[in-house]
């Protein structure tokens, strides 16, 4: 038999002398064991450093998480951690030989057409919400108005615009777009792929600031940052100009957050408040995290009764169309958790700050030992998608730059099971099966095995 070598170019950043080493270590700061051991760390301690006079003054709530609960936190990080350390320590196999993500041509051509599917399913998902906005008479005059005034915080536009079931949500198609046109430009100089994702975003910069989902724009930018950043890790340069990226991109999240806090909130506060802008920013970048751990807290204090399931990790089961219609959750506790929750805040927190930490997630849905257990679970799950990243096999490369933002976003949320982000893994997580099902029927020898 003759043996067919792989003949697609080595694209985007010189041929074959410039590739990489045979095992591809990849970026310190993408590896969930690094950032991890870098974020809990520093978000539990500071948390724990701020007095109950600082919790109040700066975000009007009483402090309830106590050294013990941040031990506990503590660990469940650790955990999450070593889960992905074991991963990582195991032996790889050898890697494809070409550049990361090292696409051969009949992959590229797939993952263009769903690059076509998931960009018109977005631009379908926000026309919507234009369509949802028009229907409510949310005309440009109440729009303008968010920009000065009590500002968005004052605001109703999010309550009139509300959804159109099973169209809105394909607005978070566009997490699943805009990672597949990264990894398409990160194999090949695309204007159309580059096009697409500045389209995405931009769409969601208003949703972003009208309805107040700040997330909507991480969710966007980061996959692509972390897409590009392996890709610029080729080389000995690149590798050094991306190890620096975290010195740059937290300023970056600080002034991204400040623009949106600006007419968010400061509109609002300034006329009671006698802080520069920038304190009153800094101070609430800060409130978020720390009053997510806080309130991770307070639900392990209070989030207690009869008959009590699992919750926020399996969020997106329960707010799952159909599921949530029927309020199954309510029907087999004989609670409505998120109103519990709300109650809860509005007697021993604030309403204002109301996301709930998501290392506490586990240890309130299944006790210490359980939530122990499903940190270490959810590690190895996360390992093994980071080094199938690094391996350039379809599952990795398509989900992982997904999970990264979990990972980083676990002190204040527990992004990964929530009904958000269910309709991005059903679309990369089938993408990814057809990748490997092609890959399955060609002979032996045609292309480089993953």
């Amino acid at each position: 038999m003759t043996t067919t070598l792989r003949a697609d170019p080595v694209e985007l950043g010189g041929g074959a002398g410039t590739g990489p080493p045979s095992t591809r270590s990849g970026v310190w700061w993408l590896s969930p064991v690094a950032v991890t051991l870098l974020i809990v760390p520093i978000a539990v301690l500071s948390s724990l450093l701020i007095d109950d006079a600082g919790f109040r003054r700066e975000w009007r709530t009483p402090k309830t998480i106590t050294f013990e609960t941040c031990l506990l936190l503590l660990a469940g990080g650790l955990v999450l951690a070593l889960g992905a350390a074991v991963v990582a320590s195991a032996r790889r196999p050898d890697p494809r030989p070409g550049r990361w993500p090292d696409l051969s041509t009949a992959e590229r051509r797939l993952m263009g057409r769903a690059s076509t599917v998931c960009f018109v399913l977005t631009l379908v998902g926000y026309a919507s919400f234009v369509a949802a906005g028009a229907r409510a008479g949310v005309g440009l005059d109440q729009i303008a108005a968010t920009f000065g005034g009590g500002g968005v915080y004052d605001s109703h536009i999010k309550d009139q615009i509300g959804t159109i079931p099973g169209l809105t949500t394909l607005t978070q198609v566009g997490i699943a777009s805009v990672v597949i046109s990264s990894l398409l430009l990160a194999q090949q100089r695309s204007r159309t792929q580059l096009v697409r994702i500045a389209v995405v975003i931009g769409l969601a910069v208003p949703r972003a600031f009208l309805l107040t989902e700040r997330l909507a724009i991480l969710e966007l930018v980061v996959p692509v940052i972390v897409v590009l950043a392996m890709r610029a890790s080729g080389t000995a340069s690149g590798r050094r100009r991306v190890a620096a990226v975290p010195l740059m991109f937290a300023p970056l999240v600080a002034a991204i957050f400040a623009a949106f806090e600006y007419s968010r909130s400061w509109v609002f506060f300034r006329q009671t408040s006698d802080s520069s802008f920038l304190r009153f920013a800094l101070e609430r970048l800060i409130g978020y995290y720390a009053t997510s751990l806080n309130n991770g807290a307070l639900e392990l204090a209070y989030n207690r009764y009869p008959g009590r399931l699992p919750y926020e990790t399996a969020a997106a089961f329960w707010t799952a169309p159909g599921i949530d219609t029927i309020q199954l959750y309510q029907r087999l506790t004989e609670h409505d958790n998120p109103a519990f929750y709300k109650q809860i805040l509005e007697q021993h927190g604030t309403p204002e700050f109301n996301n709930s930490s998501g290392l506490a997630a586990p240890f309130v849905d299944l006790g210490p030992a359980g939530g122990l257990v499903y940190l270490l679970v959810a590690g190895v799950i996360i390992g093994l998608l980071h080094r199938a990243f690094l391996e350039t096999r379809a599952i990795g490369l398509l989900v992982y730059p997904v999970i990264f933002l979990g990972v980083v976003e676990l002190p204040r949320y527990l992004a990964w099971s929530q009904g958000r982000v269910f309709p991005t893994f059903v679309v990369l997580a089938g993408l990814a099966f057809l990748l490997r099902r092609r890959r399955a029927v060609r002979p032996t020898g045609a292309e480089s095995p993953r």
